[in-house]
């Protein structure tokens, strides 16, 4: 397991879990301690229309129990799951390593050049009979060995922080339409708060010079937010990521599987990310193990995972489309959102592709 990263470090995300991600995560035997590391819960979505107007819904319950969201740092969250890699047998954890190339022949992957993050000299040959890239949105394999990214038409970015301070709190993501961006709250444990801010690339001249001051700005001035945010204080780092929504094809190749953003990145307009990277990491799992158990890492048994991977994302990237395309309008926005405060049952419907 290589990472060019030392952890822990911090990442801009939006940081949420939905509650099909908290299944797996429990899965792998590390909820307990993203619980006891400081992770907020939330119940379900509250949706603010750019006309002031409100809708609340519920995850639905899951086998009977009630469904949650867990919202914790990236900073705590990946160290953690390192740590859980680590303890496993057989598992060789390098931080601060840097792949420098693909050893790619006879159109297979067959493994990765690579050296120590920041040193210069000969590079180290590790190769694999199957590499798993989750070196995310940029991929050192995107554009290369025959494999596309397409940036999606509309280019949004995000820019995520954290406050504390804000009133009025319920233990619910609340999102913030309001006509040109949309900001989002998830509350964490104590009085800490994910704020993120989604926008479109022209709106990010705002912030050139001190992104903080900026962000911190433009939430005071949003509406419905800026009273319960006067006397809140950024907590560092504030960052910036995007363009935000790209398709990648084909997330396979003979030796290769892309996992997690490298594999396409929907926009997150429905806080979806981290959890579909979770399931597909966890569909690719018996395929993985089939492919070992026949020493074949050819087209044939990794395209299932193109397969499976097409299946869990296919709800969720529609209902991703329907949102941004009714959100190019307030007057749509505004429609939805009051059809949807009036009809619980059909939002948590909804809530219920976002939770998987």
């Amino acid at each position: 397991l290589l990472d060019r990263a030392v952890f822990p470090r911090h990442k801009t995300c939006g940081e949420g879990i939905m509650p099909e991600g908290v299944r797996v995560l429990e899965t792998l035997g590390v909820l307990p301690d993203i619980l006891d590391a400081g992770a907020g819960l939330a119940r379900g979505l509250r949706f603010r229309s750019p006309a002031g107007v409100w809708a609340q819904a519920d995850f639905p319950p899951m086998e009977g129990k009630e469904a949650l969201s867990v919202v914790i740092r990236r900073y705590e969250l990946d160290h953690l799951l390192l740590q859980r890699a680590r303890s496993i047998p057989n598992v060789t954890v390098r931080e601060g390593f840097a792949m420098v190339e693909a050893l790619y022949a006879g159109g297979a992957i067959q493994g990765i050049t690579g050296q120590p993050r920041g040193q210069s000299g000969e590079h180290e040959t590790l190769r694999a009979p199957l590499t798993l890239a989750a070196d995310g949105m940029r991929s050192r394999f995107h554009n290369h060995y025959g494999i596309s990214r397409k940036v999606r038409r509309r280019k949004r970015w995000g820019i995520a922080g954290h406050l504390r301070g804000v009133d009025d709190l319920l233990p619910y993501i609340e999102v913030l339409f309001l006509g040109d961006y949309e900001i989002y709250l998830a509350p964490m444990a104590g009085d800490l708060v994910l704020v993120a801010i989604l926008l479109e690339k022209k709106a990010m001249t705002a912030f050139r010079g001190s992104m903080a001051k900026s962000y911190h700005e433009l939430l005071k001035s949003a509406p419905d937010l800026g009273s319960r945010i006067q006397d809140s204080e950024v907590v560092p780092p504030v960052g910036a990521r995007g363009p935000l929504g790209f398709a990648v094809e084909p997330v396979y190749l003979p030796g290769l599987l892309l996992v997690g953003d490298s594999a396409g990145f929907l926009d997150p307009i429905t806080g979806e990310g981290m959890t579909l990277a979770l399931r597909c990491a966890q569909a690719a799992v018996p395929i993985v193990n089939r492919a070992f158990e026949r020493g074949d890492f050819g087209n044939e048994i990794l395209g299932e995972y193109a397969l499976e991977r097409e299946r869990i994302i296919g709800d969720v990237s529609k209902l991703t489309q329907l949102m941004l395309d009714v959100s190019r309008s307030g007057f749509l926005t505004s429609r939805a959102i009051s059809r949807l405060s009036r009809d619980e049952a059909l939002f948590q419907k909804l809530t219920g592709i976002v939770a998987g």
